[in-house]
């Protein structure tokens, strides 16, 4: 875990920025929804004691979710104080303020500069991965029904989860009832029909929670599944180890670390590949050019040629040909040798 030491003379909160977050994108740089509660001799005291301590722990949140947990562990890290976490800090947001004369409660989303993160991390010695995988829907079913009504489901409607290394939302309102209502009928779909379900939703991954309270507590039976290909890997959470987190955070943050471990890049191990890149339009050249600028595996890439069909790049990866695999199949992009063309990159599907 990330030490962290709280210094008694505070730096003033307001002399960081209030913005509108809604309108900023749900980049991993950004900690939604921190809980802060504090008392002081004056209502200023406690409000500038609240803020802070949030924002001591949106650092560490946001330090966290960049960072290999495994390299957080193997190097005894120096302790933050309030000073380097102020530099680190680029805007603010307050919401659901109560006050007294010596109490305030209320909840702060925090945007971090990504310049100031990645100096102190390397500073460390430590890899930052900011790449982010595809979308994800989060479908959050309570004894087998989707209920929005349930804690589960409400659970889930936190912007936060669209800021993870892992972007996960709630399903939108509007096709509410476009999916099956009953957990067991989604998980008995077809290949195709996830797709048509994929293309419903307007994604191409999708996270299928179900939960159920019993005589040890809440649990939850958790499967991410890509539409595109059908495959299916099962989240499994120890409820009996969450510490601080919600069950909610538990699987998310699993989530987080397995991409992490599958887009860390090593410099040392660096290769230069040709790589034909097929698409049948401007768009779908974008989305690939995307997916391949993101790629945390992905150190270079240099277009070479390009026609109204394929383009031709020098691709320099660091890491093994599986963990790239990986890491764009999770953006819905196929890597493979084809016998012809040699390496071939194309959108998961297209043969």
């Amino acid at each position: 875990m990330i030490k962290f030491v709280t210094r008694l003379a505070l730096a003033p909160f307001f002399l960081v920025l209030f913005w509108g977050l809604s309108a900023q994108a749900a980049d991993p740089f950004t900690v939604v929804g921190v809980s802060v509660d504090a008392t002081g001799r004056s209502a200023i005291e406690a409000q500038t004691k609240a803020i802070q301590d949030g924002q001591m722990r949106a650092a560490q949140a946001v330090l966290e979710r960049l960072t290999l947990s495994s390299e957080r562990e193997a190097k005894s890290l120096p302790a933050l104080n309030q000073d380097t976490v102020a530099r680190m800090i680029r805007a603010l947001e307050i919401a659901n303020e109560k006050r007294s004369a010596n109490r305030y409660l209320g909840d702060i989303t925090v945007a971090f500069n990504p310049r100031e993160v990645q100096a102190y991390l390397q500073g460390l010695g430590l890899n930052m991965v900011t790449s982010q995988s595809r979308k994800r829907v989060v479908l959050p079913y309570y004894r087998g029904e989707l209920d929005p009504q349930s804690g589960w489901f409400r659970d889930w409607t936190s912007s936060k989860y669209a800021h993870a290394l892992t972007p996960i939302e709630i399903i939108p309102q509007d096709k509410f009832n476009l999916v099956p209502r009953n957990a067991q009928t989604l998980m008995s779909m077809t290949p195709g029909e996830l797709a048509d379900l994929g293309r419903t939703l307007g994604v191409e991954q999708i996270l299928v929670t179900d939960g159920i309270d019993g005589f040890a507590g809440f649990d939850a039976a958790t499967v991410d599944i890509a539409l595109d290909t059908g495959d299916r890997r099962d989240i499994r959470v120890d409820k009996f180890a969450l510490g601080g987190l919600t069950y909610a955070d538990a699987i998310v943050q699993n989530m987080e670390e397995e991409w992490k471990r599958n887009t860390v890049t090593l410099a040392s191990d660096a290769v230069t590949i040709a790589v034909s890149v097929l698409y049948r339009s401007q768009a779908e050249w974008q989305t690939l050019k995307a997916a391949i600028d993101s790629a945390a595996q992905i150190q270079d890439a240099r277009l070479d040629a390009m026609s109204k069909d394929g383009a031709l790049m020098s691709v320099t990866y660091a890491g093994n040909m599986d963990r790239l695999k990986r890491e764009l199949a999770f953006k819905g992009v196929d890597i493979r040798q084809d016998p012809k063309l040699g390496m071939i990159l194309t959108r998961s599907g297209r043969r």
